[in-house]
C-alpha cells in the first residue's frame, strides 16, 4: 500500500491523463475535490455528478484510498473526502488498517 504520509500528491499529478480511465477519474475528482461547500461526498452524489456508475466510483475510490489520497468517513461508509479537503486526517491515517486492527486487538488483551 503506497501511503504518502503528510504530503500525498495532488490528483491532477497522478491520474492517467488522456486515457478512458483517466477521463473517468478526472470526473470523480472534480466532484470529490472541487465542490466548495462539501468536504465529504457520498458515493451516490459522486456518481450523479460524474455520470459514472456507483460501482465504478467505488473502484476508483478504492484505488486512491490505497494510495492514501482519499479518506472514507469513520461515521458513514458511504462518505468520502479528498485529502486536501480534510488535511487534518493525514496524521490520523498514518497507520494502515491492519496496524490499527492489531493495536485494537492488543489493547483488548491488555484490558482483559
Amino acid at each position: 500500500m503506497a501511503k504518502f504520509g503528510r504530503n500525498p500528491p495532488k490528483w491532477v499529478n497522478v491520474y492517467p491523463q488522456g486515457t478512458k480511465e483517466g477521463d473517468e477519474e478526472q470526473l470523480l475528482f472534480i466532484s470529490l475535490a472541487r465542490h466548495p461547500k462539501y468536504e465529504w461526498r457520498s458515493v451516490a452524489q459522486i456518481s450523479k455528478d460524474s455520470g459514472l456508475t456507483k460501482e465504478r466510483v467505488e473502484e476508483i475510490l478504492n484505488k486512491y484510498y490505497k494510495k492514501g489520497m482519499v479518506f472514507q468517513s469513520q461515521k458513514n461508509d458511504e462518505l468520502w473526502a479528498y485529502w486536501e479537503r480534510v488535511p487534518d486526517l493525514l496524521d490520523s491515517n498514518a497507520s494502515s488498517i491492519s496496524d490499527k486492527d492489531k493495536k485494537d486487538r492488543i489493547d483488548e488483551i491488555i484490558d482483559d
